[in-house]
């Protein structure tokens, strides 16, 4: 099973070393994209793993706004150009980690009869997103622009002027149906493909976006969930294989994982889990090596970065 990790990360580089050591299983390479403002000389180890790592041009990915699609975009660009015969894709952060072996991950994959795994739902979901959100309707329907306060007053004003002047009003791009979701997501060379050739094709789906609030939520769930390819169609279970635990429903961050977590990771079919910090809690990632990936300690260097599965 060959498989491309395309990984944002913009913080904790001993922590983006570790998930690359974990995963790297010989069948795999890591498409990273480093977001602008962090420094990249932190990352030197990483960029030291040149015959596993591609770094991809990086983007200002501000919490919310379009640039974490297009860095996104950019590592699916990537693993395109490489010419390279991906059985899977897997979209992961940085503080990401496996909780299953490589060995598992392989098997899952093998023998699913899916090939994209994508969280999603309709929108409106009056549960989620009740009384003044509208069932989550402003999602698509309102202008975003940013989260600075210039920012957050001309996105006020031209939605107050849009319920004045028809022509400003937000109108969903090819009559599609909104749908939203986790992030994160894995899927195959064929979705992967249809993707990038959509965006290519509908570059007015791409500027609709632009002014969309959390996008990264919302843009690849609409392409896919609306196509009319039944095969790609059939090819998705709605399930992203990600642990995560959220304070409240409608939390902006999954909870840190942390090491009283470790018995419902246990428990857990997800293939990885999110989010980790190693200066909140140090202890659950070696938790997860060593009862539930049990495998010996992954040294983290250029020279010993395989394990023993």
């Amino acid at each position: 099973m060959y498989k491309a990790y395309i990984i944002l990360a913009h913080k904790y580089p001993d922590q983006l070393l570790r998930l690359v050591s974990r995963l790297n299983d010989g069948a795999s390479h890591f498409f990273i994209h480093i977001d602008k403002k962090a420094h990249i000389t932190q990352f030197a180890q990483v960029f030291a793993l040149t015959d596993i790592v591609d770094f991809i041009s990086r983007e200002d990915s501000k919490w919310a706004g379009f640039d974490i699609v297009q860095a996104t975009l950019n590592g699916m660009k990537a693993v395109k150009e490489s010419h390279k015969k991906f059985d899977r894709i897997i979209l992961l952060s940085g503080q990401d980690y496996p909780i299953k072996s490589n060995r598992d991950i392989d098997q899952f994959f093998r023998s699913s009869p899916h090939s994209v795994f994508l969280d999603y739902f309709p929108i409106p979901n009056y549960k989620k997103w009740p009384g003044g959100d509208r069932g989550g309707w402003y999602r698509v329907d309102k202008y975003y622009i940013g989260l600075k306060s210039y920012q957050l007053f001309c996105s006020k004003s031209i939605n107050l002027l849009a319920t004045f002047f028809p022509f400003l009003r937000r109108k969903m791009p090819g009559d599609m149906k909104p749908y939203t979701g986790s992030q994160w997501w894995c899927m195959d060379m064929y979705a992967l493909g249809y993707i990038l050739d959509y965006t290519k094709a509908h570059p007015e789906y791409v500027s609709f976006h632009k002014h969309t609030f959390a996008p990264d939520e919302l843009f690849f769930h609409m392409i896919l969930v609306n196509s009319k390819d039944e095969n790609l169609i059939s090819s998705i279970e709605n399930n992203n294989k990600r642990f995560m635990t959220w304070e409240v429903s409608d939390s902006a961050h999954p909870n840190t994982i942390c090491a009283t977590d470790f018995e419902a990771i246990a428990a857990s079919d997800h293939l990885f889990a999110r989010k980790f910090d190693a200066t909140v809690d140090n202890e659950i990632m070696d938790l997860i090596d060593a009862r539930i990936l049990q495998d010996k300690q992954v040294h983290h260097s250029k020279d010993v970065l395989f394990s023993n599965e």
